[in-house]
């Protein structure tokens, strides 16, 4: 895989045997720190012209209200402009952050993408490589 961005927090690779993006919450970010992430996992996107995305938020924390709500609908919209199509995620073990990213996932008024749930990057990347 191909390095797009890397931080202290959150990862953005680009695999050209599943054409997609993938990335990966190191740590739970800070508000500031998450709209970055998003908008960069946008940006790869664009740059590799993928709509799929494996997403892995094992450590993503907690999400506030406000976040979940702008991920929900200025990013989402913005990326389904730019393509996006499906999304296989990695749910924490974590209750809470499962919770937080259900709930973000729940309130997008209008979902034109197709979302799946994993426990496991492997499995992830064989259902995102076939879709």
């Amino acid at each position: 895989m191909k390095v797009y961005f890397e931080s202290d927090y959150f990862v953005v690779k680009y695999s050209t045997a599943i054409h997609a993006v993938v990335n990966k919450w190191i740590t739970a970010p800070t508000s500031v720190e998450f709209r970055e992430g998003m908008e960069t996992l946008l940006q790869a996107m664009i740059y590799y012209k993928a709509g799929k995305i494996v997403s892995d938020t094992t450590y993503l924390g907690t999400l506030l209200q406000e976040d979940q709500e702008w991920a929900a609908s200025h990013w989402y919209r913005r990326a389904v402009e730019a393509g996006f199509s499906h999304n296989a995620i990695i749910i924490p073990a974590n209750l809470f952050t499962e919770m937080s990213v259900y709930a973000t996932l729940d309130s997008i008024e209008e979902n034109v993408t197709t979302i799946r749930y994993f426990d496991a990057m492997e499995d992830a990347m064989v259902w995102i490589k076939h879709v």
